[in-house]
């Protein structure tokens, strides 16, 4: 009788054990428990980034190496460009507000990467070519505008390419994670562009020497970025800008989503340079002028972007679409 006592009780004790594993699982299931917390949940809520700014004393900006003339490489290998310019010029009018000076350091980002890195709090804003459209304000917030674009194309003058009519069955390079690749989409779907394929490539400058090439047609991106595509090759004459614009957008320096009190601080800032003619003067600079890496673009201001210097406002991208 003992030993049968004995095990009955460690048998007893297994089914509480038992149990009490089933009790655990259980709960854990039921939402709103502390076991039932992701690691999203917990993850500390992002520092305001004037908050951020004023305490660390640094304003990180994002930029892309190959965006002539926004925002590239010098010789020494430091950002350079129109974005970065006007971005710097943002800064200088925060530590005015903030009464302190402040340091900027610079993160290098991707097409693909920029908004990622700028929501993360890993970049306070990020100074490019970024065109401001209605399925990217879901992710992230924008400037006001401080330049107006659109796709068109790259082509061989040689080419019997005068627009996008002239692309049905042919080959377009495209690099990932622009605006083109999306509005060529739709035209490809939609019967306009029938039979055409988009071939991706990694940067701007492996896009265009696909043209010099002859492996593609053309080469689908913004004009601005276009204009510097073709002052970057060996022979500038041998490459024209075609087409009307696919669509006319603004280009704005991204902004973390929600983050409403930066936002205001950057867009009271470039309101005032447009104002005082900074941004004018950069765009001289960089649109119409020689600039670093023995280039010259010699693109004439949009009426839009002359409208916007005079009434600087936050216009959303889409309505500017025709």
């Amino acid at each position: 009788m003992k030993v049968r006592t004995k095990i009955l009780d460690r048998v007893g004790d297994a089914a509480i054990v038992l149990a009490l594993s089933l009790v655990v699982v259980l709960v854990s299931l039921v939402p709103g428990t502390v076991a039932a917390q992701s690691p999203a949940a917990d993850a500390p809520k992002l520092v305001p980034s004037l908050t951020k700014v004023r305490d660390s004393g640094m304003v990180t900006i994002a930029y892309r190496p190959d965006a002539v003339p926004f925002a590239y490489l010098d010789e020494n290998k430091q950002p350079i460009g129109y974005g970065i310019d006007i971005c710097r010029e943002i800064v200088r009018l925060m530590e005015r507000d903030l009464r302190k000076p402040l340091k900027i350091s610079f993160i290098e980002v991707s097409a693909r990467t920029r908004f990622e890195i700028v929501n993360s709090g890993r970049a306070d804003m990020e100074c490019g070519t970024t065109i401001n459209d209605a399925q990217r304000r879901k992710t992230v917030d924008y400037s006001m505008p401080y330049q107006f674009s659109g796709p068109r194309f790259l082509v061989r003058t040689d080419a019997k390419v005068r627009g996008v009519e002239d692309l049905v069955g042919r080959r377009i390079s495209v690099v990932p994670g622009t605006n083109s690749v999306p509005l060529l989409q739709q035209k490809i779907d939609g019967g306009v562009l029938r039979g055409t394929t988009m071939v991706d490539y990694k940067t701007y400058d492996e896009a265009r020497e696909a043209v010099e090439r002859g492996e593609v047609e053309a080469f689908a991106t913004i004009d601005v970025l276009l204009a510097a595509q073709r002052a970057k090759s060996k022979d500038p004459s041998k490459l024209v800008i075609v087409g009307s614009f696919l669509v006319l957008e603004p280009i704005a320096i991204v902004l973390r989503k929600g983050d409403a009190e930066f936002k205001k601080a950057v867009d009271r800032h470039l309101a005032s340079l447009m104002l005082d003619g900074v941004v004018a003067r950069y765009y001289d600079k960089w649109f119409l002028q020689p600039i670093p890496g023995n280039l010259r673009l010699d693109l004439p201001m949009t009426f839009a972007l002359r409208d916007q210097l005079a009434w600087p406002t936050d216009r959303l991208g889409d309505e500017m679409r025709k």
